[in-house]
């Protein structure tokens, strides 16, 4: 059996050519990506104004067991770099800092041979630099109070004192904290940093995705297809719903994902009625629907795809009618893709079909009923996060946002009891184009009749 997985590993085809030639994969965000971020973050600066990055914080999950660390994505974004223990400045105007004149200074953690023997390589200046192509970087113990005078400037941009840095959750007092720490007591000397232009500014960058983004929200969307249809080929009565999402997991580290995006929700019979469930512990049975809202992340970008399916391979009458409506509704919202049309219409295209189609059935009697059932919006952007940050405007060629109606009937409801249990969503990732959209996700069964016709095919893995 090993050798039949490691085969399948090998003749993976969402791995490139050049991936499998490599120790590493050779596809992460470039440091000229990083470079234009920072200089299109700097041109939407106000005159004589800094602002100011902090990296993530290593938080302590038990005793002396870590959370794995995850990079704050403005940093990220901004810098390519994926440690603690880091702050990055980003002026105006170019200025002077230890004897060192530019725009942009970075302070990253030091070289430390018996930490690297436990956890790896720590890049240090050197290697920051070389990696990054990043000129001024210094050791964060340079970083003191006397780094930077603030009441030098107009503004100052930051969202640090919203990010949690200076937090409980560690072991000791880290290199971070202290930075922030330091900037927390000059600014309170000067003046509160601009957290809502910072927000605005970051979210149009991060709202519209770049062509080396795109080429990684194609890839992961890829690799969250693939698990979504092992799902429907492998799902049957007498499994857990932990069990699909293992078969849904391992197909996305099959293709190379390193996490998975976000909780991994698979909701069967009941359950499927719950937005955001997450303990996936329920025994599977005949006649139940299973949702399964989970993708993958690969390079920091996650995708968000959800399918809705029958365990045992078959719509009854009453799944089926409640999924055409939220097909529909789908595809009444997928017409509203294109550039320049309002954020918010493609969700109310979404509703009036759902509205229009439970009065149809008699589950509500008002239009106002119909967030009854469906109680989320239609859309949110998608990239770093899989909440991203995005303008709510109207449309722009290189947005990519999900679009996901759906309708859940929990058990008890005011409707004919036919109708309980029965929670369908289906979320696909699209990408703005010039003239229209592109759907990302395309490659996962939608239809009643390609899901049905897609179970019959049986399993491709040996469990």
């Amino acid at each position: 059996m090993f050798r039949k997985l490691l085969l399948l590993l090998l003749a993976s085809p969402l791995l490139t050519q050049a991936q499998q030639n490599t120790e590493y994969p050779n596809d992460y965000l470039s440091p000229a990506f990083h470079a234009g971020r920072r200089a299109a973050f700097r041109e939407m600066m106000p005159a004589r104004s800094v602002a100011l990055f902090f990296a993530s914080q290593v938080r302590v999950r038990n005793n002396d067991v870590d959370f794995q660390f995850a990079q704050s994505k403005n940093f990220y974004y901004l810098t390519g770099l994926e440690e603690p223990n880091s702050l990055l400045l980003i002026f105006k105007e170019p200025v002077t800092i230890l004897d060192k004149t530019g725009t942009e200074f970075l302070f990253v953690q030091p070289r430390n041979p018996q930490q690297e023997m436990w956890t790896g390589k720590i890049l240090g200046v050197d290697g920051v630099k070389e990696r990054y192509k990043f000129d001024n970087v210094f050791t964060h113990d340079k970083f003191n109070a006397g780094t930077i005078d603030f009441s030098k400037f107009d503004s100052v941009l930051s969202l640090f004192r919203q990010e949690d840095i200076v937090s409980k959750f560690k072991r000791v007092a880290d290199p971070l904290s202290r930075m922030a720490l330091i900037t927390d007591s000059l600014l309170v000397a000067t003046k509160a940093p601009m957290s809502a232009s910072t927000r605005i500014i970051m979210s149009r960058l991060r709202g519209i995705k770049q062509p080396e983004e795109i080429a990684l929200m194609e890839k992961v969307t890829n690799m969250s297809v693939a698990g979504h249809n092992e799902v429907m080929r492998t799902v049957k009565p007498g499994m857990t719903e932990y069990q699909a999402q293992a078969v849904m997991e391992y197909m996305f580290k099959k293709n190379g994902a390193e996490f998975v995006g976000y909780p991994s929700i698979n909701g069967s019979g009941p359950n499927s009625c719950i937005l955001h469930y997450e303990t996936n512990q329920r025994l599977m049975k005949d006649g139940d629907l299973l949702l399964s809202d989970c993708a993958a992340e690969y390079h920091g970008y996650s995708a968000d795809v959800t399918r809705t399916i029958p365990v045992n391979g078959k719509f009854t009458p009453e799944q089926k009618a409640i999924y055409e409506i939220v097909l529909e509704a789908q595809d009444s919202a997928f017409e509203k893709c294109r550039p320049g049309i309002a954020f918010g219409e493609v969700h109310a295209a979404a509703q009036r079909v759902i509205t229009r189609g439970l009065t149809r059935l008699g589950i509500i009697g008002t239009p106002q009923e119909v967030r009854t059932y469906f109680p989320h919006g239609t859309s949110h952007h998608l990239g770093l996060d899989v909440h991203d940050l995005g303008s709510r405007g109207a449309l722009e060629e290189g947005a990519c946002f999900t679009v996901e109606p759906g309708i859940y009937i929990p058990p008890n409801s005011k409707c004919d009891p036919k109708w309980w249990n029965i929670g369908v969503r289906i979320e696909d990732d699209v990408l703005i184009t010039k003239t229209g959209y592109r759907n990302l996700s395309v490659a996962a069964p939608r239809t009643v009749a390609e899901i049905e016709k897609m179970a019959k095919r049986g399993k491709s893995l040996e469990l």
